[in-house]
């Protein structure tokens, strides 16, 4: 079952001290992110992913971040301040570092980071509307129409009013469930 948040997914990463070493994506796909295998190297599952962040260095937490650089290219998981990877600093140790680690260490380039991962996309997070976007969307409304607004009821016909808050956050519910 995959991991239910990018946080979920950071805590299980910082779980690990040791890993097989070369083996980046089968520990960020299955032990960080508990999810199935499907690719055989970092950089196939970078070329694969659809949702690309190109050398965006403001990950969310637990997105997985790539580099190019060998045959296999390299993952890791971002924990929010560190990413958190395989090999890093000594080969087996599975540790904290600041993401151009590999760039200096290893002379890889650094690609950024996905919201999938092998086929899968992850919850990473901005799923909920924040205090700020609520602010945001009131402020567009505002624009629109009053405190209250007259709703037509689906099936019955009748109208009943209804503050913009309510209104917002039915259709907030709606949207989400559909996508």
């Amino acid at each position: 079952m995959t991991a239910d948040s990018g946080q979920d997914a950071s805590d299980n990463a910082g779980q690990f001290h040791r890993y097989d070493s070369g083996m980046c994506l089968a520990w960020v796909r299955g032990e960080a992110w508990q999810i199935g295998s499907l690719y055989g190297s970092a950089i196939e599952a970078w070329n694969a992913a659809r949702h690309k962040h190109k050398g965006d260095r403001s990950p969310p937490i637990g997105a997985p971040c790539f580099y190019s650089g060998g045959q296999y290219g390299h993952i890791v998981i971002w924990r929010g301040t560190k990413m958190r990877s395989t090999d890093c600093t000594s080969s087996g140790d599975v540790s904290d570092a600041d993401l151009d680690w590999p760039v200096r260490a290893w002379g890889d380039k650094y690609l950024g980071w996905t919201e999938d991962l092998n086929g899968v996309q992850l919850p990473l997070g901005g799923d909920e509307m924040n205090e700020q976007d609520w602010e945001r969307m009131e402020a567009l409304v505002d624009k629109v129409w009053s405190g209250h607004m007259e709703v037509t009821q689906p099936g019955t016909g009748q109208n009943t009013s209804k503050t913009r808050q309510q209104i917002l956050r039915e259709l907030w519910q709606k949207v989400t469930k559909a996508t």
